[in-house]
C-alpha cells in the first residue's frame, strides 16, 4: 500500500550583450504568442481556469504494466484532485490524491494520510506551475524568464525549445512544433516519490482534441529518465470558471 501511495505522488524545471538578450527574448515571446493562438487564443484558453477531465490508459509499476482509469479536477493555479482506479494482480485499487494549495492527502482504499514531506510538497508546487499557467500568457511576463534551447526533433517533428525560469521554482522546458505551433513536449527535473530520487520527466502530447474553441491534449505519454511511465488517453474534458472548493477537501 505504501508503494501505491508513493506511485500516486509520483503522478500527481552568460549574457553576451544587452542587444542580443533583448532580441532573443523578443523572438521567444513571438514563439509563445504563436503557440497561444494555435491553442485557441488567450480568450479561449482563459476559460480553462477550472478543468475536469477523464482518462484511461496504463502505467508502469515495479516493471508491471497496470491498467488504469481516472478523473482529474484542476483549479488554476494550485488546486488539484486526482482519483484513479487501478487493476493489479486482479485486485481493484482506488487511489485519491488531493492538494488544496496548502495541504496534501493521499487516500488508498479508504485510508487517508496527510503528506507533509517538504520535498514532495515542493515537487507538487513546481509541477503545478507548468499547468497553472495553462494559458501560456503568464510566461510572457515577469517574474518568468525565457531562454532558448534551439531547434530539435520531438517524435520526428521539428520543434523549438524554450526553458522557463522563475526565482524560487524549478526550471522547466517546453517544445513547440514548428509547423503547428502546438506544444509537443514539456520537460523538467522531478522528484520521484517511489524511488526517492530525482528523474528527468518528459511529457509528450501526441495528439490534440478541440474543446470550446481550444486545443487540449488527447493522447499523452509520460517518460521518466527515458523509460515510459504512463500512457493515457484523455477521453473527456470540461471547462468552468470555478470548481467548488469542496472538491479539494480532504478525501
Amino acid at each position: 500500500m505504501t508503494r501505491i501511495r508513493a506511485f500516486a505522488l509520483a503522478v500527481t524545471v552568460v549574457a553576451i550583450g544587452t542587444f542580443f538578450v533583448q532580441a532573443q527574448e523578443a523572438d521567444l515571446k513571438a514563439v509563445l504568442k504563436k503557440s497561444i493562438e494555435a491553442h485557441g487564443g488567450e480568450a479561449n484558453l482563459a476559460k480553462f481556469k477550472g478543468t475536469t477531465s477523464k482518462f484511461k490508459g496504463n502505467i508502469e509499476i515495479q516493471n508491471m504494466k497496470v491498467d488504469l482509469t481516472g478523473e482529474t479536477a484542476f483549479q488554476r493555479p494550485d488546486k488539484v484532485r486526482n482519483a484513479m482506479a487501478l487493476t493489479i494482480n486482479n485486485m481493484n485499487i482506488e487511489v485519491i490524491t488531493v492538494y488544496d494549495g496548502k495541504k496534501m492527502w493521499v487516500s488508498t482504499q479508504g485510508q487517508t494520510k496527510e503528506i507533509d514531506d517538504e520535498k514532495i510538497l515542493k515537487e507538487v508546487k513546481d509541477s503545478l506551475q507548468v499547468e497553472g499557467a495553462g494559458s501560456l500568457s503568464d510566461f510572457l511576463k515577469a517574474p518568468y524568464e525565457l531562454n532558448s534551447l534551439g531547434e530539435t526533433k520531438v517524435k520526428g517533428k521539428d520543434a523549438i525549445g524554450i526553458r522557463v525560469s522563475k526565482k524560487g521554482q524549478r526550471d522547466f522546458s517546453m517544445f513547440f512544433d514548428k509547423k503547428t505551433n502546438l506544444i509537443v513536449k514539456t520537460e523538467m527535473r522531478s522528484f520521484n516519490a517511489m524511488s526517492g530520487q530525482e528523474v528527468t520527466q518528459e511529457k509528450f502530447i501526441l495528439s490534440y482534441q478541440d474543446k470550446d474553441g481550444a486545443k487540449v491534449g488527447k493522447h499523452v505519454e509520460i517518460v521518466n529518465d527515458g523509460k515510459l511511465f504512463m500512457d493515457i488517453e484523455i477521453t473527456e474534458v470540461n471547462a468552468s470558471e470555478k470548481i467548488d472548493d469542496s472538491v479539494f477537501a480532504k478525501p
